[in-house]
């Protein structure tokens, strides 16, 4: 559940999601799926469907919102911010920025992460060796 800052939309937000908009962004998805009987999802569906461009656009719309709240926009700036950069354009253009942003909630920053050459560093120095 950590904060993550990106260029999008009118310019350098702060993003978060924590548990309040994990509950509020779980609630709004299911809702819409629970209207027309589609099955429900959860927050590992949605990266999925993020990663496979196959997402409703109200859901891209949930996270990207949901993210400038957590991050300490005002639910009323959060609400100017989508209705001027994201509804009047194309929605594939905000995959990469939500998945961003889900991921960041769900793991942590990019930054945060572990270098691929400290991993095997690590993992190097703490397996045994087997051979003489």
């Amino acid at each position: 559940m950590s904060e993550i800052d990106l260029i999008w939309g009118s310019g350098q937000h702060a993003f978060k999601f924590g548990l309040g908009q994990f509950r509020a962004l779980q609630e709004n998805v299911n809702r819409r799926r629970l209207a027309i009987g589609a099955p429900l999802v959860g927050p590992m569906d949605l990266v999925e469907q993020l990663r496979a461009k196959n997402l409703w656009p109200d859901d891209l719309r949930d996270i990207l919102r949901l993210g400038l709240i957590g991050g300490g926009m005002t639910p009323r700036d959060a609400h100017i911010e989508m209705t001027q950069s994201f509804d009047d354009t194309p929605p594939l253009e905000h995959v990469k920025p939500a998945l961003s942003v889900l991921l960041a909630g769900l793991v942590g920053p990019p930054s945060a992460a572990v270098p691929d050459d400290a991993k095997k560093k690590t993992m190097t120095k703490a397996a045994p060796s087997i051979l003489p």
